[in-house]
């Protein structure tokens, strides 16, 4: 994309936000304007176990709820996520925030629109792809339209995932050697016998490793993150970090709950958390998104 037409694009966003300033105070409420702009909040949540539910990936009433509420008050909701754009359910894009900061940080729409995609080079894309094949490194590579899946899948986990994303009509391509698919980050599986470190150290300057589990990686390109993607939002729509609240409940989302002024473990959050938010709220099974709103005074 051409440095013209991302000017452009940002400028939609911004626009966007000075014709609301505008109307109001034309209706010569300036004062009250200011106090209402001000006190915005921009919040952000993870999705597993703090959205929708892990056991069966349902929103409770109560965070629907408090969505609704805070986004009659004027504050600006947003996803912030480890997913790609294609495999966020029906169950999230129905709650209708306003956007979703993907991938990690690389990818964010905002009310419809794509404003920010960071992309991997094509040479980058083609080695992660030949290394997986040549280590036989069960890698999924995660991109916008489709997750790609190795020809040969070792692990049991990585076939299920596949199962899953199948049965909710996600594209699901191989990828083959000498492939480019169009993938932002990616996620591996990987037994003891696989050489990981081999296949971590050939890209050890361009991508970050997140270790999530004993046999599995999350990988995403340098710079990168939950954190990052909070900054490049509000820096484009000219937000203050101040204003700011994330909400997660795993590892994971330490980088923006440690990054925000304000931030909110779930009751049900791995304990971790604990130690590094403003705020431990209820499980999401008892309230937990509305209790943290209503904490705030967002609601």
């Amino acid at each position: 994309m051409s440095l013209d037409s991302k000017s452009m694009r940002y400028h939609v966003v911004f626009s966007r936000i000075e014709r609301e300033l505008t109307d109001v105070i034309f209706c010569g409420l300036v004062f009250k304007t200011r106090r209402i702009f001000m006190s915005r909040r921009v919040i952000f949540f993870d999705i597993d176990g703090t959205l929708s539910t892990e056991t069966d990936f349902t929103v409770p009433e109560s965070t629907k709820k408090a969505i609704k509420l805070a986004q009659d008050n004027g504050h600006i909701l947003m996803v912030n996520t480890g997913r790609t754009i294609c495999i966020i359910e029906d169950v999230i894009k129905e709650l209708g925030l306003d956007g979703y900061i993907c991938g990690c940080g690389t990818n964010i729409y905002y009310h419809g629109k794509e404003i920010y995609h960071a992309k991997l080079p094509s040479e980058l894309k083609k080695g992660i792809v030949n290394k997986a094949v040549e280590l036989d490194i069960d890698a999924v590579l995660e991109g916008p339209e489709s997750i790609y899946f190795p020809e040969t899948i070792k692990t049991k986990t990585v076939q299920e995932i596949k199962e899953r994303y199948s049965d909710i009509k996600v594209n699901v391509p191989v990828y083959y050697k000498d492939d480019e698919p169009n993938f932002d980050k990616f996620t591996a599986w990987y037994t003891p016998e696989d050489d990981i470190e081999a296949f971590k150290d050939a890209f050890k300057n361009d991508l970050e490793y997140i270790q999530r589990a004993e046999d599995f990686i999350e990988v995403v390109p340098k710079d990168c993150s939950k954190a990052t993607g909070i900054q490049t939002f509000i820096d484009l729509i000219g937000a203050s970090i101040d204003d700011c609240i994330s909400i997660g409940d795993s590892t994971n989302d330490l980088p923006m709950l440690t990054y925000t002024k304000e931030s909110v473990a779930m009751g049900n959050s791995n304990p971790v958390l604990f130690d590094y938010v403003t705020y431990i709220t209820t499980d999401i099974e008892d309230d937990g998104i509305y209790n943290a709103l209503k904490h705030f005074n967002v609601i």
